[in-house]
């Protein structure tokens, strides 16, 4: 009942006119009047010019003085805070162990970033250079390559348009609209850090711009665009961040120093089984008589232990540093009175270092080298023979190598935007054609990584000191190797389109869109040479070698077919020249019973053609761990926690993901002030691309299916044995998910004239999810996810702005439910999540709180062509819940700096 009686105040009491077309006077003699001329524009998920722009699909409009306020320094920022923005997107901060380190990505509705278009000025932006194998990830847009500070606007649809645009626009599209012209001279700053000191960011940019379109019939800009974040370390931000039962838990141990058994002591263990092949595929059972050759420093021992710990949380990182640089260019020229030619041009670089402890050897486990084809080990057992062995037999042990130095990922990603093109009217028809190259080059260099065949020997001939490593023949310096992964994603582009009034129907004039694109795509990764020889410990390696051509044909109608009735039609057919053709349709109506209701509706199908690195000439090697169920008999074996080499490969005979999307909404505009909208939404998706799960091959290693088959490879039986220990798993992309989501989008808005005291607008964001289910196959039964782990079901955001005179001040109020900290269908967390123990998994944890924080800004605009704003973000310096399972924060959903200082200051030159 509380909650009712909330949403009813606030459905009352919040809301803003409908965003409309602007009007503009055409130029007559002095003391006519003329008449008012109505511009006709381009609304996203639509291609015909229109000047009504409430369409039949919902959609959010973020104006850059919303953002610039909001003190948000990276789109990445601004979409990843949308209430309809859900999990299943990438992130920079988290990234250091990713195959696509560096990005950072949206996804709507929680479907996956592959399942969000993402366009430029209505175009297509090339994907991350670095190819992602995890489910929604295959052709994700880097979010951070695009510059902040020339945006206009970002729309954001929340339909499915398919029809429109062709594939990934299942969950809606991010359509980012760079300035198109400016004059004059505009130079920014700003900076930001929290309580602390942490988390200090700083931008620079500065935009210059010659000549007028309609006095000098051409324009000219161009954008420099510089930030930079520093890093910040666990230890920086632990008071904030750790809690009791972290820190205290002995599962966890969140922030103790003692916390690692791989330390630069050498820790020997006597407890052990191996492979006397190899010396490798060890496993530790038992620290009883575990000691370390070496003394231990203070602090570094556990009481009771003899063992040395090593504490890993000086290198853990919450934030990594980042750089980022951005140069855009745009010129416009008018040919005649009709036509007007376009080129735009980008570059945009973005650097990012992670920093981690140093490497570590001993019970490491196995991989996978794609190059020689086979598992690679390193010796986890020292021989007797050992130098650094004191014990006269065979021991296992775990070492950490700071005499090479804390390992990291530099990341360079470099964009690349061309663009040309012309538009115009002709014989009544808005035609636009351009010619398009975007390109993504990102490297990653892994550095202060060891060497395979070095080590090896070393070992095996006791040529590196374990106990003193400047003292033995092979050094930190022979060890060490830097690897370099480089990745490359490109589309070259022509389209063609354009629209026209048809003929009169009773509710006004039918228009078409009739348009053709032709889309090259490229997409290599190569890995470090070294790394496909398995020459660089623990490291697989991802690759990929792809093109296609895709051939898009689309057309769509706008029908008004009785007064306050209007239908769309759209339909569009992709053929791509690796697995076919698409077609996809779209219905949408429209219905205006009178000046304050507005009824809309659409259906729309959708579709998400096979990323190259799934279809084309790709793989990814790696290593993981896995219970095997023919050898794991009572849980004390070795092949109860098998590390195994793990092949992921590309399948030239997977589908495309298909979708249905359905929307019913109602716009209620009560005046010029106040409007409400009120959005259900529905999606149905199936076909998933995803990788065959590992625990479902090993059930099925006898079974014929080909799905199954020969994807488990084993080694030659132990004595005694029959079935041999598991060496390699091949695993692959297929077509067998499903997702069923449903809920509803609410948008109200306000805009309050105070009279002498200036202007309030308000707004109430929300999206509310009443259904999400997932099925892991075709056949599989629909488990329903919410509530549980990062499925949250309510996330909203209610914001008011006051200007008056000079000033303009806002708060803004942002809401995210709580959640699960475990999956669905989870019935032993359910059970036990409320055990405190210190040795529990959830340690009492049932839920994830809700995370609701306080926001508040102002601008000043006093002195001429200055422009000074101040904003905090969480002002209350709230907290994140604390989640069992991602230790100090989820940052997922929450942020981790408390309460966030931006300082921004703009001037204009006339």
């Amino acid at each position: 009942m509380k909650h009712t009686c909330i949403a009813m105040v606030l459905a009352g009491a919040f809301g803003a006119p409908l965003v409309g077309a602007q009007a503009q006077t055409a130029p007559g003699t002095p003391g006519e009047t003329q008449p008012t001329r109505i511009e006709r524009v381009e609304v996203t998920g639509s291609n015909i010019k229109r000047t009504d722009t409430e369409t039949a699909a919902p959609i959010q409009v973020i104006t850059a003085e919303e953002i610039r306020r909001s003190g948000k320094q990276s789109i990445t920022e601004v979409l990843r805070t949308l209430p309809s923005n859900a999990t299943g997107g990438l992130n920079d901060l988290t990234g250091a162990n990713s195959f696509s380190s560096g990005a950072s990505t949206v996804s709507l509705r929680g479907l996956g970033s592959a399942a969000t278009l993402v366009l430029l000025n209505g175009r297509r932006v090339a994907p991350y250079g670095l190819a992602d194998p995890n489910f929604g990830q295959s052709a994700a847009v880097n979010l951070d390559s695009i510059p902040l500070d020339v945006v206009e606007r970002i729309e954001v649809l929340k339909d499915g348009a398919s029809a429109i645009y062709g594939s990934e626009a299942i969950a809606g599209v991010v359509n980012i609209i760079l300035r198109r012209d400016f004059k004059g001279a505009l130079l920014g700053a700003t900076g930001s850090t929290n309580t602390k000191g942490l988390y200090n960011t700083a931008n620079v940019n500065a935009t210059f711009g010659v000549g007028d379109i309609a006095a000098d019939r051409y324009n000219l800009f161009g954008n420099i665009d510089v930030y930079s974040r520093e890093r910040v370390s666990f230890r920086d931000a632990e008071d904030f961040l750790n809690r009791p039962q972290f820190f205290n838990s002995t599962r966890y141990r969140t922030g103790q120093r003692a916390f690692s058994s791989y330390a630069p002591q050498l820790n020997l263990f006597p407890g052990f089984v191996y492979n006397p092949a190899t010396l490798g595929e060890s496993f530790i059972f038992t620290n009883a008589g575990a000691a370390s050759a070496n003394p231990c420093p203070p602090g570094l021992q556990r009481p009771g232990e003899q063992l040395c710990r090593y504490d890993i949380w000086e290198f853990q990182e919450i934030v990594p540093k980042s750089d980022r640089a951005s140069v855009f260019t745009r010129g416009t020229i008018e040919l005649g009175s009709a036509f007007q030619a376009f080129a735009e041009l980008g570059f945009n670089q973005v650097k990012t270092k992670y920093v981690s402890p140093p490497q570590v050897a001993g019970d490491f486990g196995s991989w996978f080298a794609s190059g020689p084809g086979r598992i690679v080990n390193i010796p986890e057992v020292l021989p007797p023979n050992n130098p650094s062995n004191p014990t006269g037999d065979f021991v296992a042990y775990r070492y950490r190598f700071s005499d090479v130095g804390p390992t990291g990922v530099d990341v360079k990603s470099d964009t690349v935007r061309a663009l040309l093109g012309v538009k115009g009217s002709l014989a009544g028809w808005d035609l636009e054609s351009a010619l398009l190259y975007n390109e993504n080059r990102t490297d990653a260099i892994a550095t202060n990584q060891i060497r395979t065949s070095v080590f090896t020997q070393a070992v095996l001939n006791g040529t590196y000191n374990f106990l003193n490593p400047s003292a033995g023949s092979v050094t930190a310096a022979q060890l060490r190797v830097n690897s370099k992964d480089e990745a490359k994603s490109s589309f070259a582009i022509f389209d063609v389109k354009g629209s026209r009034e048809l003929f009169a129907l009773p509710g006004g004039t039918a228009a078409i869109a009739l348009g053709a694109e032709f889309r090259r795509e490229e997409r290599t990764a190569t890995p470090d040479p070294l790394k496909v020889q398995g020459e660089i410990i623990g490291y697989g390696a991802a690759s990929a070698q792809g093109s296609r051509n895709v051939t898009s044909l689309y057309t769509e109608l706008n029908l008004p077919v009785l007064k306050g009735l209007e239908a769309q039609v759209a339909v569009r057919s992709d053929r791509y020249s690796d697995y076919g053709s698409s077609t996809t349709p779209k219905l949408a109506a429209t219905w205006a019973p009178n000046t304050k209701w507005k009824f809309r509706g659409s259906y729309a199908e959708g579709f998400r053609a096979p990323s190259l690195t799934e279809i084309s000439k790709s793989s990814v090697s790696a290593f993981t761990t896995v219970e095997d169920p023919k050898l794991c008999i009572d849980g004390s074996q070795n092949e109860c926690f098998q590390p195994i080499g793990l092949l992921i490969e590309a399948n030239p005979n997977v589908q495309p993901e298909k979708a249905k999307t359905y929307n019913l909404g109602a716009v209620f505009e009560a005046s010029r002030d106040v409007s409400m909208s009120l959005d259900y939404f529905w999606i149905t998706r199936r076909n998933e691309i995803n990788i065959l799960d590992l625990n479902e091959i090993l059930r099925n290693e006898d079974n014929p299916d080909p799905r199954y088959a020969g994807r488990v490879v084993r080694g030659q039986p132990a004595p005694g044995q029959t079935v041999g220990p598991i060496q390699v798993i091949r695993s692959g992309f297929f077509n067998f998910g499903r997702t069923k989501l449903r809920g509803v989008d609410l948008d109200v808005r306000v805009r309050n004239s105070l009279g002498d005291m200036g202007r309030l607008s308000s707004s109430l964001l929300l999206t509310f999810y009443d259904q999400y289910r997932i099925a892991g196959t075709a056949s599989s039964p629909f488990v329903s996810q919410l509530g549980y782990r990062d499925y949250p079901r309510t996330r909203a955001t209610l914001s008011t702005s006051w200007d008056y005179g000079a000033w303009t001040h806002r708060a803004a109020v942002n809401h995210l439910s709580r959640f699960k900290p475990y999956s669905a269908g989870d019935a032993t967390a359910a059970a036990t999540c409320s055990n405190a123990a210190p040795s529990s998994v959830y340690l009492g944890i049932c839920e994830v709180s809700d995370f609701t924080t306080l926001d508040l800004g102002t601008e000043y605009r006093g002195i001429k062509n200055l422009t000074l704003s101040l904003s905090v973000r969480n002002a209350t310096n709230k907290k994140p819940p604390a989640d069992p399972l991602v230790r100090p924060a989820n940052l997922e959903w929450h942020s981790p700096q408390g309460a966030y200082f931006t300082f921004g200051a703009r001037y204009a030159f006339n």
